[in-house]
């Protein structure tokens, strides 16, 4: 039910009601006026009759019958003149006001008060003098009429003008319905002109705010649903250069493993051996120990640049045992520094990014710790637990600068690319009351 239909009853009700308050006053002051005009015109006819009427005085009832026709119509009160044997033998003639017409059946039963009857016993017969109230009643049903005649033309122009003002008031509410309906078939660029009206405004206004936020929202939305496609597009791109670039090393580590390592062997052998000759002059024997020193000291270098490349461990023995083996590394080469490890037990079937990137995050928080935070404790621990690998890298060392977040570094940007690549998160904190922890969460179905 509209807004403007609901006003039109409630106005109509009121109206109604207002009506049948004033039909039922003027009821009542009707009923109240017959009552008063007929007790007073049948007051006036007894006493006049009892006045000069009396058994004794009157001898025939043919000198009152001649008296009555004299006299005429009484108001508001029907004489009849009886003889001994009861046959009427006057009345009063009827009545020349309104004649011919009467009030309605209900309107009379409503306002009619009871019956006045007076007789008069004569010698030869019996007057009575009866209240009649059907020319009072016919009045007040005339006024009752006339009122209600009033009521519902003022019912009808109250109606009139009630739907035009409301129509008027309602307009501005029609163009909102309009607006808000084009905003859902999705034209949110929708923007209400300036409308009439305090309150009408007031919605206009907040219309437009609630609008120009939705688009802006859908704006937002749709440019990081864009931005979200190009990150997940760069991540896929990045992944591929990853595992480009992994391969690449697995190859170059190999290479470096299975043929330079040998043929500097091998070099740094004949160089060895043709040193140690008798039949060899000095000037070549020396020169031939340079060259084997030199082999050695390159041979030394391609076996620490192989596991930095690709450990050849991650690919034979699996993450844990890599991990061990580098951890065996890092304690030749800093004997002063302890380094304790809780590798848990692993599934064997670990996807190959997820163990690459544990791996590279491993080696980059160790790396970090032993070079640049002059730590003397590591505590390192990989575990599984709700479905991800959680790796783990605290030291005691100086801790994080204030400014690193600026600073930043290819390190640390490396480690956190590896994990939100997989879908997972990386952190990095102080330690109280010193040192630094890195912790990541990898999703073993990352590689899925």
């Amino acid at each position: 039910m509209s807004l403007r239909l609901q006003i039109n009853l409630l106005i109509t009700g009121l109206m109604l009601a207002f009506i049948a308050v004033l039909l039922a006053m003027q009821i009542a002051s009707a009923r109240k006026s017959v009552l008063e005009e007929i007790s007073a015109s049948n007051a006036v006819a007894t006493r006049v009759f009892s006045a000069f009427i009396s058994p004794a005085d009157v001898g025939s009832g043919e000198m009152l019958r001649a008296m009555l026709q004299r006299l005429g119509r009484v108001r508001s009160t029907e004489v009849t003149l009886r003889d001994a044997r009861g046959q009427v033998v006057y009345q009063s003639p009827p009545s020349t006001y309104k004649a011919g017409r009467s009030a309605p059946g209900w309107y009379a039963d409503l306002v009619t008060p009871e019956q006045m009857i007076q007789q008069f016993p004569l010698l030869d017969g019996e007057l009575s003098v009866e209240a009649n109230a059907s020319r009072a009643v016919l009045d007040g049903w005339d006024d009752t009429r006339r009122l209600l005649m009033i009521g519902l033309a003022a019912l009808l122009l109250v109606q009139w003008l009630v739907l035009w003002r409301v129509g008027r008031a309602t307009q501005p509410l029609r163009r909102i319905v309009q607006s808000l309906e084009s905003m859902e078939r999705g034209h949110y660029h929708t923007r209400l002109p300036r409308l009439p009206g305090k309150e009408s405004e007031a919605i206009g206004s907040a219309f437009n705010r609630m609008a120009q936020s939705i688009e802006d929202n859908i704006d937002a939305r749709r440019i990081a649903a864009e931005a979200q496609v190009h990150l997940r597009q760069s991540r896929e791109l990045a992944n591929l250069v990853e595992l480009r670039m992994e391969d690449e090393r697995r190859q170059i580590a190999r290479e470096l493993h299975d043929e330079t390592s040998q043929s500097v062997t091998a070099i740094h052998s004949l160089a060895l051996s043709l040193s140690r000759r008798a039949d060899v002059d000095e000037p070549t024997q020396r020169v031939a120990g340079i060259i084997a020193s030199a082999a050695g000291h390159l041979h030394d270098v391609v076996h620490q640049m192989i596991p930095r490349l690709r450990p050849l461990a991650l690919d034979n023995l699996g993450l844990a045992d890599a991990i061990q083996n580098q951890i065996d590394e890092w304690r030749l080469q800093h004997p002063r520094v302890r380094i304790e490890a809780t590798l848990d037990e692993l599934p064997d079937a670990l996807d190959e990014r997820v163990t690459l990137a544990a791996f590279r995050i491993v080696q980059e928080a160790c790396s970090n710790a032993l070079r640049h935070a002059g730590a003397g404790r590591i505590v390192l621990s990989l575990r599984v637990q709700a479905g991800a690998l959680c790796v783990s890298v605290a030291d005691d060392g100086d801790g994080l600068a204030g400014d690193w977040t600026t600073r930043g570094g290819f390190g640390v940007r490396g480690m956190r690319e590896r994990a939100q690549i997989l879908g997972g998160e990386l952190n990095i904190d102080n330690r109280s009351p010193r040192g630094t922890e890195v912790s990541a969460r990898l999703p073993l179905g990352a590689g899925a």
